[in-house]
């Protein structure tokens, strides 16, 4: 009889490299969290937690300005997070820029229906000599 299925956060906690860098990745985001929680509203979305192992915290911001805006802050930090129970000798800064690439979006060219273009046909065909049928019959003559 084959074993029953596992939930998959069970699998993954199992793995003592997978569980070593999930407790990580939640340490990183409560402390993402905190900092952000102390830094204006402009600020706070450009700041994340970065490396939180050591005595020094790392923090990534997305532009050199707001790091040092951010570190110009620091000695603030430092003492919300002691009395959060963090206890960091210091505050590093790096900055990381993120170029998220807009996807390349294909152009759509109009592919229109044969029997919708009858109507305009017989309206330019219909129409006297004048820049409106002149118009028509470009457009035609495009899309056709």
């Amino acid at each position: 009889m084959p074993p029953s299925p596992q939930p998959l956060s069970r699998i993954l906690a199992a793995d003592a490299t997978i569980a070593a860098w999930d407790a990580r990745r939640r340490r990183e985001e409560v402390l993402t969290q905190l900092v952000r929680r102390y830094l204006p509203r402009a600020l706070a979305a450009r700041v994340r937690a970065a490396d939180v192992d050591g005595a020094e915290l790392t923090l990534l911001a997305e532009a050199g300005a707001i790091a040092a805006i951010v570190r110009q802050r620091t000695p603030d930090l430092l003492i919300a997070l002691r009395n959060d129970g963090w206890q960091f000798s210091g505050i590093r800064m790096r900055v990381q820029v993120r170029n998220d690439p807009v996807p390349a979006q294909k152009p759509v060219g109009i592919q229109p229906n044969r029997d919708a273009l009858k109507p305009l046909a017989e309206l330019a065909r219909g129409l006297p000599v004048s820049p409106l049928k002149r118009s028509l019959e470009r457009l035609l003559r495009k899309i056709g």
